[in-house]
Order: C-alpha cells, then sequence, then structure tokens
C-alpha cells in the first residue's frame, strides 16, 4: 500500500516511469522488485460493482494488514481458492470446521482474526451491497497525486466508508483498508500524474 500511495518513498523519487514499451505508468509497476505492469494496466484501479470480486478486493487489503503487498499478492490464488472465488453466497456457508480447516492450510495467509472477518463479511452482504456502500463514497474530485509527498494512507471519503462498513457491521475495515480498497476498486483514482492510467 505504501509504494503505491508513495507514502514513505524519497519526495524526489520519480512517480512514473516509461518502460521500454514506451507506455508511462507508476513506479510501482516496474521498479519495485517485480514486474507488475500486468497487475497495472488492467487490474489495479478499474472501476467495478461487481460484488464478488469488490469483495476480495477488500479482504485482500484486509489480509496484508501488517504484512507486505508483495506476500499477500504472491498468495491470491491460493486464497481465492480457499475463500471460494470470494462469492460472499459461498464463503457466508463457511462454518466453523472450514475456518479450522483454513487455519493449518500453509498456502494461505493463517490469521483467524482476518479468517473469521472474512466469513463474518460475507453473510453482511446477503442484506448490503459492497457496491452500493463503496460507490456512494467516490470524491467528488480526484486528489491529484504529483510526488511522492502528496500520497497519502486515508482520505476524508475512506474515513467515511470505513465509519459506514463499521456501523454495518463489518470487520477490520479501518480507514487505511478503504482507501486502499478504494483505489484498488477504481472508486478512486491512486494513479500517479503522467500515468496513462490517471
Amino acid at each position: 500500500m505504501k509504494a503505491m500511495a508513495g507514502v514513505g518513498m524519497p519526495p524526489t523519487a520519480p512517480t512514473v516511469v516509461t518502460g521500454a514499451d514506451g507506455v508511462t505508468r507508476c513506479r510501482w509497476a516496474t521498479e519495485t522488485g517485480r514486474d507488475l505492469r500486468a497487475y497495472h494496466d488492467q487490474e489495479w484501479g478499474t472501476p467495478t460493482h461487481d460484488e464478488a470480486m469488490l469483495f476480495e478486493m477488500l479482504a485482500l487489503t484486509y489480509f496484508e494488514n501488517g504484512l507486505s503487498w508483495a506476500a499477500v499478492f504472491d498468495k491470491r490464488n491460493n486464497l481465492r481458492r480457499a475463500f471460494h472465488g470470494f462469492v460472499p453466497a459461498v464463503v457466508a456457508a463457511m462454518t466453523r470446521d472450514d475456518v479450522e480447516r483454513l487455519m493449518v492450510d500453509t498456502n494461505i495467509i493463517r490469521n483467524r482474526r482476518k479468517i473469521e472477518a472474512t466469513v463474518h463479511n460475507a453473510r453482511l452482504l446477503s442484506t448490503c451491497s459492497l457496491a452500493e456502500l463503496g460507490w456512494r463514497y467516490r470524491p467528488r474530485q480526484r486528489h491529484r497525486l504529483r510526488s511522492c509527498s502528496d500520497g497519502r494512507m486515508t482520505s476524508p471519503e475512506s474515513d467515511r466508508l470505513s465509519a459506514a462498513l463499521r456501523a454495518a457491521g463489518f470487520r477490520m475495515v479501518g480507514p487505511i483498508v478503504t482507501h486502499s480498497f478504494m483505489q484498488t476498486a477504481g472508486i478512486a483514482n491512486g494513479h500517479f500524474e503522467g500515468c496513462f492510467r490517471a
């Protein structure tokens, strides 16, 4: 999350880089130790209203808390398998035995609070829409990211979305999580100025 937001980066560090393919992208897509061009170009920040996709984005964001983003990114497919593609109705039907089974699955991130929160949050989605809640707090004006010093971990909108999700009963949805979620889901544009997706 920090690299994507520019937080903790030297103020003079470039925020975008033009690749050998001639495309200018956010620096983190190619300059942070791995090639994330496909993720940057096709997934991150692409607006969606799909409930399963939004649920996955939210869950992966709070699974990242306390870990590196790369650790969660590398286990995405395993987490998708463990949580049945993040289809809310299927995850909502998971039992205590399923949670215990996941707690010994070395292919995923074994954090009981996060696993239980995912099942709990899926059950809430039977009566409310994550798309409706999330997009309700879309920023009216874009926070332009011209330099690393413009990066931030929360926003007024993520504060309000966090409060709304908590009021609805969701777990693990603090303002930092909701800010990252909003950028991942394209609710807020988190691409740096000069990036072809900004």
